[in-house]
């Protein structure tokens, strides 16, 4: 592969995430996400109103998130080593895609 169709190759994969992630955006994937939490909050926070109203003897302890299970086991670990090379490699990519953008421009 010649250098021209590298950087061809490289800017339509970065067209393409771009659009994966405003059509992300768009649809209001991280919205819905951030409001699903909060109202989880806010359901324990009237419980916790509700059980001091009754007078019942009430700890913080008892309101906070305990619903996190532990998803760990060897393919989370897999997909997380994964996704750390990607990461790395892709950011190998860009640094050696800007160093050949940088030769073009000032040869």
């Amino acid at each position: 592969m010649t250098k021209t169709n590298i950087a061809r190759l490289i800017i339509i994969i970065l067209i393409f995430l771009f659009f994966v992630l405003y059509f992300m955006q768009v649809s209001g994937y991280s919205e819905y996400t951030r409001n699903k939490e909060n109202m989880l909050t806010e359901d324990r926070i009237k419980e916790y109103e509700n059980d001091i109203e009754v007078g019942k003897d009430v700890t913080i302890k008892d309101y906070l998130n305990k619903d996190r299970v532990n998803y760990d086991n060897k393919v989370s670990n897999l997909g997380l080593n994964l996704s750390e090379l990607i990461g790395d490699v892709f950011d190998k990519g860009m640094n050696a895609f800007f160093e050949m953008l940088n030769e073009a421009v000032s040869s």
